[in-house]
């Protein structure tokens, strides 16, 4: 068995803490018919599915994977609409079994349910809905251009969605968290005279919208103008805030190197600079290297650049150099959407 497996169940027990009986039962009361229901609702290929219902017997009568689903069930009702719980941070389990590798699958199909009726209650349009919910697909196939097996890519990131405290609207996921305070708030973020010298929204405690990502998505200027534009209108109604609210984004994506490495027509050059980037960065060279490579940090050594990216962040790290994961922001409620065309760009 695989330490690391070891160390992630310990921390996920001490988060979760004892399983009730009441939630292990509610698991293990799910019987194979029902079980195939939820994971038709999922949209998902059907290797998945076969692979999901294979397992689905053997993982709820086993009393360790029925009682951790449980206490994941039982925390995601608990922290749903709660954006200051703290969101938890595992390694896959990808090593650990089937059930290990299929967890975050059926802890999806064990809530989605009830995530379709937080949105009908919040008022989430119909598109913005099944965008967000395909974010287990899209996690499901990194997984498998990465290892070549049925899994969810970091798995841990299921859990905010969840809770309904991350919505996609076309191409872009908005995360609605307290400055400071929320589990993915920037960091590091303005000093204090910094943020009170730039007044409300910035300072720790103010509700934001921090903005991910997601693999292998059109980031055309066309594309990110009506993303912006049906994120407004969408987030007003969904997530309305009396206060001034800016959105910021803190990634590999936002290092001001990248102009020089690929152009000022580069789709990820524009993108950056549709934010203000601020002063403060972390060293960040784990997520570079698994956004850009789709490896662990530890094997720099061994990786073989094919693209230009690949080769300039390569090129970075072995000289000594470290990547930039720096912040950005932009004001999602008053600013102007661009004709990137008129830009030339």
């Amino acid at each position: 068995m695989d330490v690391r497996n070891l160390d992630t169940l310990a921390r996920m027990g001490e988060f979760l803490g004892p399983t009730s009986d009441e939630s292990r039962r509610r698991v293990r009361d799910v019987d194979l018919v029902e079980m195939t229901q939820r994971v038709s609702e999922l949209h998902l290929p059907s290797r998945v599915n076969d692979e999901l219902l294979a397992y689905w017997d053997e993982t709820r009568r086993s009393a360790r994977w029925s009682s951790l689903l449980g206490a994941l069930v039982s925390c995601v009702e608990r922290d749903r609409g709660n954006i200051d719980s703290p969101i938890p941070i595992w390694a896959d389990l990808d090593n650990h079994g089937p059930s290990g590798r299929l967890l975050y699958y059926y802890l999806f199909a064990l809530q989605v349910r009830e995530l379709r009726t937080w949105y009908t209650a919040a008022q989430v349009p119909d598109d913005v809905s099944a965008a967000t919910i395909s974010a287990l697909a899209r996690h499901g196939e990194t997984h498998r251009l990465r290892y070549g097996s049925v899994g969810v890519d970091a798995g841990w990131w299921m859990l905010p969605i969840l809770r309904g405290e991350i919505l996609q609207v076309r191409s872009l996921k908005f995360h609605r968290v307290h400055l400071g305070v929320g589990t993915l708030s920037p960091h590091p973020w303005l000093s204090a005279d910094e943020a009170a010298r730039r007044g409300e929204g910035f300072a720790p405690g103010d509700e934001s919208l921090g903005v991910h990502i997601p693999a292998r998505i059109d980031l055309s200027p066309e594309e990110l103008d009506a993303t912006l534009v049906r994120a407004r209108e969408v987030l007003a109604t969904v997530w309305p805030c009396r206060t001034r609210r800016i959105s910021t984004c803190q990634s590999w994506m936002m290092d001001e190197r990248l102009t020089d490495a690929l152009g000022e027509h580069s789709r990820i050059v524009g993108f950056q600079r549709r934010f203000e980037l601020i002063g403060p960065y972390a060293d960040d060279v784990a997520n570079v290297v698994n956004f850009v490579f789709g490896e662990e940090a530890a094997h720099v050594a061994d990786l073989v650049a094919t693209s230009r990216l690949q080769r300039y962040v390569l090129d970075v790290l072995t000289s000594g150099g470290v990547w930039h994961s720096r912040t950005g922001w932009l004001d999602l409620d008053e600013i102007a959407v661009t004709d990137a065309r008129r830009d030339g760009e």
